[in-house]
């Protein structure tokens, strides 16, 4: 039986790579993955490469009909590119290529149009794709469970990574890891279930206080003096236009954890499947674990971003 091939632009970024270590893992996949010269020998691209992956030089910036040349042939186009990148000329050219399953740039929270503009746009890539009549999965998942553990106190205090919450800590959301996304991937895009649909890809619902009880019982800190950001803050934070940074992580605070948008009940009342009925032998995250682990190394889920955009935090109140 010959494998599915895979194609991957985004691959060495964290959701991407993920995807790609677990598709390599699987054995049952063949995987390229789309590589700008300059990032050839990255770290990451280094250890596809030696895992199996075939590297293919280009960028999504080239033409649809240059983009058709290496799409022959495949049979899935998982995208993962920040959505500030324009997909439409990879998706025609998938459409030209005769692509069987497109996936494009999504895994973000659920939440209803006009609430985020980044979620906005990926809503506009999954019309036009809709539009072009091209088989389709849409991914969506839930928050970075790393990003609901309270930074150190040692730690620098910035936009991305405040000493601070807002809205409800209480508040149940759906919560994702790295690990799992590339699993629950690797079976989505080859079930015939999944194809059309909206798929939530997750590892259950989780709060703020629940997450924060589990940093202090890790790290023998008290998170008790981190004060909460008032929704006005907030909402002024989604309004302005000087730091684009704090505009984003505003509208996420606000869906997530003020209005509640990214919760199991509201994505299936949506419509989406549930990952976890479909793949219910994927095993869950130990978060307890989750939270060691990520305390041990000092990893944090950061980007190339300004530093003086960084350090514009939000207010808080007592």
């Amino acid at each position: 039986m010959s494998k599915t091939h895979v194609f991957i632009v985004g691959a060495s970024g964290y959701t991407g790579g993920a995807i790609a270590n677990a598709l390599l893992e699987a054995g049952t996949f063949r995987l390229s993955i789309l590589v700008r010269e300059a990032s050839v020998n990255k770290p990451a691209i280094k250890h596809l490469r030696e895992a199996g992956a075939e590297v293919v030089i280009g960028d999504t910036s080239e033409s649809p009909e240059k983009l058709e040349t290496y799409l022959k042939g495949v049979d899935v186009l998982i995208s993962t590119v920040l959505i500030m990148v324009d997909q439409r000329p990879l998706i025609l050219a998938a459409k030209k290529a005769g692509v069987g399953r497109v996936v494009p740039s999504d895994f973000g929270p659920t939440a209803p149009r006009g609430v985020m503009e980044m979620h906005d746009r990926k809503l506009g890539i999954r019309e036009y794709v809709k539009e072009l009549g091209i088989p389709h999965t849409f991914i969506e998942d839930g928050w970075w469970l790393l990003w609901m553990f309270p930074p150190l106190h040692s730690a620098r205090n910035t936009v991305t990574s405040q000493k601070a919450y807002a809205g409800n800590r209480s508040q149940k959301l759906i919560y994702s890891t790295l690990p799992t996304i590339g699993k629950m991937v690797a079976r989505i895009i080859v079930d015939p279930r999944t194809l059309n649909q909206t798929v939530v890809a997750h590892d259950g619902e989780i709060s703020i206080d629940e997450t924060w009880k589990i940093a202090e019982k890790v790290t023998g800190e008290d998170f008790s003096d981190y004060p909460r950001i008032s929704d006005e803050e907030i909402e002024g934070g989604c309004q302005q236009t000087d730091n684009w940074v704090k505009k984003v992580a505003a509208q996420y605070q606000r869906t997530l954890f003020i209005r509640g948008d990214n919760t199991l009940s509201k994505a299936v009342a949506l419509g989406h499947l549930d990952s976890r009925k479909l793949y219910d032998d994927i095993p869950y995250p130990d978060v307890e674990e989750v939270a060691r682990n990520h305390y041990r190394s000092g990893f944090v889920l950061e980007y190339s971003v300004p530093e003086e955009l960084l350090l514009d935090v939000f207010k808080t109140v007592a």
